[in-house]
């Protein structure tokens, strides 16, 4: 009965020990929905860069490009991208980095809203990342925004969502 009883017990030990190998989660959680009335894209890029007129060129790196246009406000965009060494398998781009513009990113670009918006821009967070084939990656990226006069956070864009590849335009 002893033996049985200590069989048992290694087994429930080594059950709770196991690695969790779901690929669907590695920083916050479950994958993010396209918010309604919205459309998404998840791309990224490799052998490109990225210029100041905000499309993917030839380079060196592989780029990652989120964007979503809300269809019921006149093309309101919320965007970001940024690049990583190519060949990477994984990568980590903490708060700090984020704050110092490793990444670009948009909260609101409306080009034809009547208001004037409050100019934000990226002050935190964090994005993660992990290939998990040849043509995928999942990114896991939470980017808090403030606004450029004093920093302070006005609000936070969560995307856990698999990335495609795509050509170079």
């Amino acid at each position: 009965m002893k033996v049985k009883a200590t069989i048992f017990i290694l087994f429930v030990i080594l059950l709770s020990c196991r690695k969790d190998n779901n690929p669907n989660v590695v920083l916050n959680g479950a994958l993010t929905d396209c918010p309604a009335n919205f459309t998404c894209s998840y791309s990224y890029y490799d052998n490109a860069d990225f210029t100041n007129i905000k499309l993917p060129v030839q380079g060196n790196y592989s780029v990652f490009w989120y964007n979503s246009v809300n269809a019921n406000v006149c093309g309101a965009t919320t965007q970001f991208y940024f690049k990583i060494s190519s060949g990477s398998t994984s990568f980590d781009i903490g708060s700090s980095q984020i704050a110092n513009g490793q990444i670009v990113a948009r909260e609101i670009d409306c080009p034809c809203c009547e208001r004037a918006t409050l100019a934000t821009e990226p002050i935190g967070g964090e994005i993660k990342g992990k290939r998990i084939d040849a043509t995928h990656w999942l990114l896991n990226a939470s980017i808090v925004f403030g606004t450029t006069f004093n920093k302070a956070p006005v609000d936070t864009l969560i995307v856990n969502q698999y990335f495609t590849l795509q050509q170079v335009p």
